[in-house]
Formats: C-alpha cells, sequence, structure tokens
C-alpha cells in the first residue's frame, strides 16, 4: 500500500497538470457523440481548446475557487511599450494562433475586420477576468495581442490557399461560441474542483502513509 501511496504523491503534479486537458477531450468527445458528429471537426476543436487552455493559464486568469478583486489598471495606449517590448513580443506570439484558429475553423471570420474584432474582443476579456486576479489590466496587451491575431489570420490566408480541403467539413459560427463556453466552463468551474479533488486524497494519503 505504501508503495501506490508514493507512486501516486510523485505523480500527483502531473495529473494535477493534466486534468483540464483531459477534461476537455472529454467534455468535447461527449459533444461529438451528441452534437457535432463529425470526428474530424471535433479533433481540431480540442487542438483549438487546448490552445485556449495554454493562453488561460499565461495570463494568469482565476478559476470559481481562487477568484480576488484587485483591480490594476494602465489605460494609456502604448505608456511604456519601448520599455517591455519583450512582453509586448509575447503577446503578439501567443495570439497568432488564436487568428490562424478562428480563419481556418470558422470560414464566417475569414476577413481582416472580423478577425481584427474578433482578437480584440476575446483579449478585452482577458483583461477584465484580470480584474480578478493579482494581474495588471493593460491596453497596450490589447493592442499586442490584436496584432497578434492580424498576423495569424495572415498565415491562414497563404494556408487555406495551399490546402483548400480544410473547408470540406462544415464549421457551423455557433460552434465558436460552443467551443468558447465549454473550454472556459471547463476551466472555470470543473478542473478546479477535480484539482481540489485531488489535493484532498494527495493529503488523505500523506495521512495514511
Amino acid at each position: 500500500m505504501s508503495f501506490f501511496i508514493t507512486v501516486y504523491q510523485f505523480l500527483f503534479p502531473r495529473y494535477s497538470n493534466l486534468a483540464c486537458p483531459l477534461l476537455m477531450i472529454l467534455f468535447f468527445f461527449i459533444l461529438d457523440e451528441v452534437y457535432f458528429h463529425d470526428r474530424k471537426k471535433t479533433l481540431l476543436y480540442i487542438f483549438f481548446a487546448i490552445y485556449l487552455v495554454f493562453v488561460y493559464r499565461v495570463t494568469g486568469l482565476p478559476d470559481s475557487l481562487h477568484i480576488t478583486f484587485r483591480p490594476r489598471f494602465q489605460l494609456i495606449p502604448f505608456y511604456g511599450i519601448i520599455d517591455d517590448a519583450f512582453n509586448c513580443a509575447l503577446n503578439i506570439f501567443m495570439f497568432i494562433p488564436f487568428g490562424f484558429f478562428i480563419t481556418t475553423l470558422w470560414r464566417d471570420f475569414f476577413s481582416c475586420k472580423n478577425v481584427i474584432l474578433t482578437s480584440m474582443g476575446f483579449s478585452f476579456f482577458i483583461e477584465i477576468m484580470q480584474i480578478f486576479c493579482p494581474r495588471l489590466t493593460d491596453i497596450n496587451d490589447v493592442l499586442t495581442n490584436t496584432i497578434g491575431g492580424f498576423l495569424g489570420f495572415c498565415l491562414a490566408r497563404i494556408f487555406t490557399k495551399t490546402e483548400p480541403k480544410l473547408f470540406r467539413s462544415e464549421f457551423k459560427k455557433r460552434e465558436c461560441l460552443l467551443v468558447f463556453g465549454t473550454t472556459f466552463s471547463v476551466l472555470f468551474f470543473i478542473n478546479p474542483i477535480v484539482v481540489r479533488f485531488l489535493v484532498d486524497v494527495r493529503i488523505m494519503l500523506s495521512g495514511i502513509h
């Protein structure tokens, strides 16, 4: 028994980090069975959802068990952007996949205007959520994220000319909201409960050991 407890305690950090991606995959396969009925589409949506998980993690967004109201704002466009050039570059690179995904997955976003507005809207959502965690809400992040989304759009336009078969699946616009909603719900509500359960199990096993 002590051997299995030791193994669990060793693997726990890996379990807790994998909990969210595994939950995401599970929920999307359930959606495939009841709604999408298209395994190829579902796999592409899973890739996009896991990318969104990465964005949520990098930006430090809170979950339902870790909300703290600590608003900090920087609302002057381009203020300090040169001194913070490295972080701005990271913001741009982080949103390139976003612009690429929404352009290639949903034909309704196959325009520069729509991708820019969607990238800006998603970035605004992130910055608003950061009010509820110890992070700075910075207008420069919105600007640089939007630039990244635009660059992703440019790459997608090149890609879709060489791989036109990508659009043979019917990617519905309302499914975009479903992907975003499912990902956020798992991250904000379900994953913290699962991780808390894993923590409790680890504490209980430590007491037994």
